[in-house]
């Protein structure tokens, strides 16, 4: 079934952002890929000290879960708003503005999964440590975009918005 909204220019940009940083990651860690050793610290105890060991292929996790996620929030933008379940009632009249709100809050949240999950990987290829604070930083924007995007979804659904 066809949409009969497409994305909008916004939306558009926000998500060839989040799949130009997937492909940034994954030609980064192939580029990287000849220069790890065999076998690799996965797990450090709260001292940093290596504390379980694998083989470099384990290196490959986060882009492929970067794909399928991003994959997921991609598809699930093309959706229509009788395919997605709402915490409230949709008013058809409104379907528009609504689905409008959701799909930027989607995109957004897909553009902050794949910078999250991109300097993850970067950190861990280069060994700069920015995971204390950047996760805390990512959270939260990441939760302020979702509460901010049903925000504007209700509203609009109510038409006050």
């Amino acid at each position: 079934m066809k949409n009969k909204f497409p994305l909008t220019r916004f939306q558009r940009w926000m998500e060839g952002a989040a799949w130009l940083l997937v492909a940034t990651t994954v030609i980064f860690t192939a580029s990287r890929w000849s220069a790890l050793p065999k076998v690799m610290a996965i797990h450090y105890d709260a001292y940093g000290v290596a504390d379980d060991w694998g083989g470099r292929w384990i290196i490959w996790i986060l882009p492929v879960l970067l794909v399928v996620c991003c994959g997921l929030v991609s598809a699930c933008t093309r959706l229509n708003l009788s395919a997605l379940s709402l915490p409230f009632k949709p008013n058809m009249e409104r379907e528009l503005f609504i689905l409008r709100a959701i799909r930027d809050m989607l995109c957004m949240v897909n553009l902050e999964c794949a910078v999250l999950f991109s300097v993850l990987q970067m950190e861990m290829l280069t060994e700069v440590n920015l995971t204390l604070w950047f996760l805390w930083v990512m959270a939260g924007v990441t939760v302020a975009t979702v509460v901010f995007g049903c925000w504007r979804a209700w509203k609009c659904n109510q038409g006050t918005l």
